[in-house]
């Protein structure tokens, strides 16, 4: 906080002044406490913008607080909603509290603390989501202590000081100039000074300017004073204002009081014989001379008061003595004294409380020093530790650079390893492959070999076969043949032509192939010539086949070696590749070595394949056909449908998503639980009359009296921004308890009405409580100590009186004559809800400001109802007989769990 030092004082040259006598005076005029004189002028002429500003004059209450002075000014905020009715009138309550809290305090650190609990105060309520305010407040706060003033802005709030015929504005550049308003910088700078006799402050806002410029204030203050001033200024504001706030302080001298003498009847004096009998005599009055005729001689007076001209004192005397031979040296020698007196009492002040500067500037200094001291060593000392770090940062720098470099030597070495295998696998396999296609020509070369023999073989058998068959025909040339035999050796020699050509085979077609087969088939040619023919031709067949497989095997042979040699080029490069990738990259090996695996796979037997290949199949087909036998539906059996039990019937089981038989849990079995169940941030809390019982963990519940004197519990609801459980008697009390520290507090609040049948509920830091009686809702802002004055928030006209049930997000819902209204902001608002077959009894209701639905507890019907808040369709229906006896409802949407209050005890829905 900021102190600007503001001289209001005329500094006299006392060096040039004539006589010290008159210098004492002087001295004196300034020290003496001057009187204040202070004058609030509010204006509010629309009733309705009354909560928006408040002007406080605070006098101390006690002998204690008199060294703290008065404390005046005024709080203005220029937005007219409900959330900032109440805001003036809090910051007021704030302000006076922490001022006054510690009367030991000096006035300037009360100043301090005062101003910063304020910026703190207007925090909280913009944590909570009220800052409408922001930008629109409008406050002065001005400190009177003897002749000394401390004073700070806040908007656009102006204090003016008249001095000797001159206007000055002594508040300019002390509210903060921010151009974006925050809470915590509402008061940033304080201001001080000392007053004279006859000043005069003007505490007010700009909105003054609107009747009024500088120069004609300044008129009229030259024009009017005191009460003058004072009756002008509210005239005027009154006919030209709507609303604003203004104080007129003056400073004047205190009058002293004089008493009047009270001088005894004196006597007068006689020249008559003071020995004679008429001496004694009594004198009537009438007869006595007037009082100015006579001389005094003597005064009988026991005791004499003696006031001062010049300072207006009053000094009482002892018994009368003689008059003195000078008593004019005697008046002076008593007003010397007087003054010596006054001289000293004023030098002993002045070096008191110049000493008492000196020792508070050299205390200053001192603290300075030390927490310049303080201030170097941190900053030694955060040097130090800054270089440590960099050091240890350093070191951790070269050993990762070790590691990576002794990393990336193991991975170069790793793959220079890797490279000669892959050379040494590639030259394997070059080897076997050229060991595999030279057996391959062997085993070519035999299957030749002996395909060859096998037909000398056949050619030979055929060549014996028809020399056999032509011995006959060479005996019959001798005799002269007849047409039968002709035709007979003809047919003979066209067979033998045909057995001639199989030997050597002629380009013929398949009809020429078929007649001749069929010309075989038909000839009468002997049986076993037949049979070995028909051999022969199998054999050939054969052959054919044999010598198209081996065409067959050699093509897709070259096809293998052409997609070897093409896989060979493209493992080279990519061996070439990773060759180059691993120079600029270091990392471990991630995708598996498939050469590896194929060497070692071709260095198996053929019985060590079969093993590995069957390992596989067993390790990838055969869990296929367990998870399908597993998923196979079984049969059902007759015995297996008796034992399946048959469904819970419900009245209610036709009704849109319902879910019968619900399972229930007895939580608390106690008899005396009242009011209803609340979810805290710790676990469940539920009430009897006398005390607040709180669950564990373990669903353990601790219960925990109310304090003495404090009446029964009636209701309670849960603030979850303060994490208080607010708890209302029907003694008209409000207790918190902190489910956290497990204590009760008083809470001060001013409840109207009977707290017997009303409703409680919260919403961010306000209390909401429904008067049935009056057909209003009062909402209760959160302030130091309890809470603030009510406001109706209910903006509407609504009979509440039959209100059976109430619950609280951003709007209020209310139960009444079962159906479910709904308000916002004030207003009545269209809820629709869907209708189910069974009519629904609306007997308790509940919603949260997180939640998305409405629930309904039927209580005739035993089910719990879910509703969706946008649409009012129903979500579900939860039947269980249990809630036949229920009473209150919550429900806890983060464990799927409602809680019921019923005759027997807390009992748990699962949803």
């Amino acid at each position: 906080m900021y102190r600007h030092l503001g001289i209001f004082l005329i500094v006299y040259d006392i060096i040039n002044l004539p006589m010290p006598s008159k210098n004492s005076v002087n001295n004196k005029e300034v020290l003496k406490d001057l009187e204040k004189k202070i004058s609030p002028v509010l204006v509010v002429n629309n009733s309705s913008l009354k909560p928006y500003v408040e002007l406080f004059d605070y006098a101390p209450e006690n002998i204690y607080q008199q060294p703290l002075g008065s404390l005046v000014g005024f709080f203005e905020v220029k937005e007219y909603s409900d959330d900032s009715a109440y805001v003036v009138n809090f910051l007021t309550s704030v302000l006076k509290k922490e001022y006054y809290i510690n009367p030991k305090r000096p006035v300037t650190e009360s100043l301090d603390s005062a101003l910063h609990k304020v910026n703190m105060a207007l925090s909280e309520l913009a944590k909570h989501g009220n800052i409408e305010w922001l930008g629109k407040l409008n406050a002065a706060i001005c400190v009177l202590e003897k002749n000394n003033t401390h004073f700070s802005v806040a908007g656009n709030a102006k204090i003016f000081l008249y001095r000797k015929l001159g206007l000055t504005e002594i508040s300019e550049d002390l509210a903060s100039d921010s151009s974006e308003p925050h809470p915590l910088k509402t008061f940033v700078n304080v201001s001080s000074g000392r007053l004279e006799k006859d000043d005069r402050l003007l505490i007010t806002s700009a909105d003054i300017f609107h009747i009024f410029s500088t120069i004609e204030l300044k008129k009229n203050f030259q024009r009017f004073e005191g009460e003058k001033f004072v009756q002008f200024l509210k005239t005027a504001l009154s006919n030209q204002m709507e609303m604003i706030a203004s104080v007129v302080i003056e400073m004047c001298e205190i009058e002293p009081i004089i008493t009047p003498k009270n001088v005894a009847d004196k006597k007068p004096l006689r020249t008559a014989n003071v020995f004679s009998e008429t001496t004694f005599a009594e004198i009537p009055a009438k007869d006595l001379p007037a009082p100015e005729s006579m001389t005094i001689i003597n005064t009988p007076e026991s005791d004499i008061e003696y006031t001062d001209q010049k300072t207006g004192h009053i000094y009482v005397q002892g018994e009368a003595t003689e008059p003195s031979e000078n008593p004019k040296a005697s008046l002076y020698w008593d007003s010397a004294k007087e003054k010596l007196g006054e001289g000293w009492y004023l030098t002993k002040n002045e070096t008191r409380r110049r000493f008492s500067l000196y020792k508070k500037q050299i205390a200053k200094k001192i603290e300075q020093r030390r927490l310049e001291k303080q201030r170097q060593a941190e900053l030694k000392e955060e040097e130090e530790t800054r270089i440590r770090e960099e050091i240890a940062l350093h070191e951790i720098e070269l050993e990762k650079q070790l590691a990576e470099q002794q990393e990336t030597e193991r991975i170069l070495s790793e793959k220079r390893e890797l490279e000669i295998r892959e050379a040494e696998i590639i030259e394997q396999q070059k080897l076997a492959e050229h060991q595999q296609e030279q057996e391959n020509q062997r085993k070519l070369a035999e299957k030749q070999e002996l395909a060859k023999q096998r037909l000398l073989a056949r050619q030979s058998k055929i060549t014996k076969t028809t020399e056999a068959v032509a011995e006959p025909a060479q005996e019959d040339t001798q005799r002269e043949l007849s047409f039968q035999e002709k035709l007979q050796r003809a047919v003979k020699e066209q067979q033998r032509q045909a057995v001639i050509d199989l030997r050597t085979p002629q380009k013929t077609n398949a009809s020429q192939s078929q007649a001749i087969e069929d010309n075989e088939t038909t000839l009468s040619v002997p049986i076993h010539l037949q049979t070995e023919i028909e051999e022969l031709k199998k054999q050939e067949r054969n052959e054919a086949v044999k010598t198209t497989a081996n065409k067959i095997v050699t093509e897709v042979k070259h096809f293998f070696e052409s997609a070897f040699e093409f896989a060979k080029k493209q493992t080279a490069a990519f061996i070439e590749k990773r060759k180059v990738n691993s120079m600029d990259e270091n990392r471990a090996h991630i995708i598996p070595r498939f050469s590896k695996i194929k060497t070692t796979y071709s260095r198996f037997s053929l019985k060590q394949k079969l093993y590995a290949v069957g390992i596989l199949a067993f390790i990838f087909i055969v869990p296929i056909f367990i998870a399908r036998y597993l998923d196979k539906p079984k049969q059902a059996t007759i015995n297996e449908l008796q034992a399946i039990p048959t469904a819970q019937t419900t009245p209610l089981s036709e009704e849109k998503n319902m879910k019968a038989s619900t399972e229930k849990q007895t939580l608390l079995p106690r008899t005396d639980l009242t009011v209803g169940t609340i979810i805290s941030n710790v676990g469940v809390a539920t009430f009897t009359k006398n005390s607040v019982l709180i669950s564990d963990g373990n669903a353990q519940f601790k219960e925990h009296p109310l304090p003495e004197n404090q009446g029964s519990i009636v209701n309670a609801a849960f603030m979850n921004d303060l994490s208080l459980i607010l708890i209302m008697t029907d003694q008209n009390k409000v207790i918190s308890f902190s489910p956290i520290s497990l204590k009760f507090a008083d809470n001060n609040i001013n409840l109207s009405g009977k707290a017997q049948g009303s409703f409680i509920g919260t919403y961010l830091t306000y209390l909401y409580v429904l008067d049935s009686d009056a057909n209003q809702i009062y909402r209760y802002p959160r302030a130091d100590g309890g809470f603030g004055e009510k406001t109706n928030w209910l903006k509407a006209e609504a009979s509440l009186s039959e209100t059976s049930s109430m619950t609280i997000d951003d709007s209020i819902y209310l139960v009444q004559n079962n159906k479910v209204m709904k308000f916002f902001k004030g207003q009545p608002q269209a809820l629709k809800l869907e209708d189910s077959q069974t009519a629904i009894n609306f007997d308790q209701i509940y919603t949260t400001i997180d939640s998305d639905s409405l629930y309904v507890l039927d209580i005739e019907n035993a089910r719990l109802i879910q509703f969706a808040k946008d649409g009012g369709s129903i979500i579900s229906q939860h039947y269980n007989e249990d809630l036949k006896n229920g009473s209150s409802l919550t429900v806890d949407e983060k464990n799927k769990a409602a809680y019921i209050t019923t005759s027997e005890g807390l009992i748990s829905i699962s949803l």
